[in-house]
């Protein structure tokens, strides 16, 4: 085992240390997301989705699938790591991925302009407490006809299950 000293980067997400705690940011990954679909001009937007868009299960042609499909798994990683904000309008926007529509487009668009706006937004943790607990339990074979192992674990950071 080697101590690689304090983390400055993991799964894509910029890792902060402060006087009061820790600080999570995601906005090379979200800046890199916006230069690799070239909407690094996009215009900014002020919610991440606009309620007058019907999302209704598209009867007509299908628009650029694939295209369609990478950038929301693309946006699904920048909500799964620090931007769970944007949760139920990618619910919203990922059903229906192998035919969207051009409402769908317009809407996907607009999640895009919000994280441009609020890229640089934080998690910020007070009093972060260092200690991580695991507590696993596993049971053994029991006989020769029974192969199965049976396994469980809880990861615990400070008092709050995170696994």
């Amino acid at each position: 085992m080697k101590d690689l000293n304090e983390v400055d980067t993991n799964l894509r997400i910029k890792v902060r240390k402060h006087k009061k705690g820790f600080a999570l940011c995601q906005s090379y990954f979200i800046e890199k997301v916006l230069n690799k679909f070239n909407y690094l001009n996009i215009k900014e937007a002020n919610t991440q989705f606009d309620v007058s868009f019907k999302l209704t299960k598209n009867t007509g042609r299908s628009i650029a699938q694939i295209e369609y499909a990478t950038k929301i798994g693309s946006l699904i990683c920048v909500m799964h790591c620090t931007r769970s904000n944007i949760a139920l309008t990618m619910c919203k926007l990922f059903r229906y991925t192998s035919n969207p529509s051009m409402n769908r487009w317009k809407a996907i668009i607009i999640v895009l302009g919000y994280l441009k706006k609020t890229m640089n937004f934080i998690l910020f943790y007070n009093n972060f407490q260092v200690m991580l607990k695991v507590y696993i339990d596993a049971s053994s074979i029991t006989s020769a006809s029974d192969n199965k192992l049976t396994s469980e674990y809880v990861f615990i950071l400070k008092g709050s299950v995170i696994s």
